[in-house]
């Protein structure tokens, strides 16, 4: 299908998440590191961000490095948190430039994520937190259940006595993002792994079987039309 003709769909989602997953599995069945799969899966960031602007979709959020992701060999997460690096460094004139504002969602005090990282990180959020043409999210050291904690939290501090869902979204680290629509989560297993449960209670959910590697523009343009044939109705009936 013509990009054009498909970014003019009035059903296409303004709000996509990627749950990434299958990069050290598609390095393995190659023979390869598992180090090499999270390198092609970087790059393949990088195409995905940009066909999603190119669809015109104003807000993408992705899933990179769970809270629980800490469990696995330092080696890898040491390698992991060099490519986080590096990605800060390749995005930041770019997308600043580009009117982008870049979250990213996640416990950025834990000092097991190296101080270099976390400081250009707060950075450059700070640096386009008035962006507006595009949201990038960045999901890095992130938990769901930490996150509505979090909210929790701060809404105590706050001494707040009576919550509702607008308030309580404002504590969120997707506070100015649009609702999320459509979750796509590689490599076929079908599982949320703790992935924004508060925001994607009326999400639609697409899980190719491809890893994320080898996820192509193909791939997304396929999953867009399988969502976009869905009837959303949020609880409603309609006659």
């Amino acid at each position: 299908m013509n990009i054009e003709k498909l970014k003019l769909d009035p059903r296409m989602p303004k709000h996509i998440a990627f749950i990434i997953d299958g990069n050290g599995r598609w390095a393995k069945h190659r023979g390869q590191a598992r180090s090499v799969g999270h390198k092609v899966g970087a790059d393949n960031v990088k195409k995905q961000i940009e066909l999603v602007r190119e669809l015109g979709i104003k807000n993408l959020s992705l899933y990179c490095f769970s809270s629980e992701n800490w469990k696995r060999p330092k080696k890898e997460t040491d390698y992991l948190m060099t490519l986080f690096d590096q990605m800060i460094d390749e995005y930041r004139d770019k997308y600043i430039k580009e009117n982008v504002k870049i979250i990213f969602s996640g416990d950025f005090n834990d000092e097991r994520i190296p101080a270099i990282v976390r400081e250009k990180a707060k950075k450059l959020m700070s640096d386009t937190a008035d962006k507006t043409d595009f949201i990038l999210n960045l999901c890095i050291n992130y938990g769901g259940r930490q996150e509505i904690l979090k909210a929790v939290n701060e809404l105590i501090n706050e001494n707040v006595k009576i919550v509702d869902d607008k308030l309580f979204e404002k504590h969120l680290y997707t506070a100015d993002m649009l609702p999320l629509d459509l979750v796509i989560r590689t490599s076929g297993e079908q599982r949320s792994s703790n992935f924004m449960p508060w925001q994607t209670t009326y999400s639609e959910w697409i899980y190719p079987k491809k890893c994320w590697p080898a996820y192509s523009k193909n791939d997304l343009i396929k999953s867009l039309k399988a969502y976009m044939k869905r009837n959303r109705r949020f609880g409603e009936i309609k006659e």
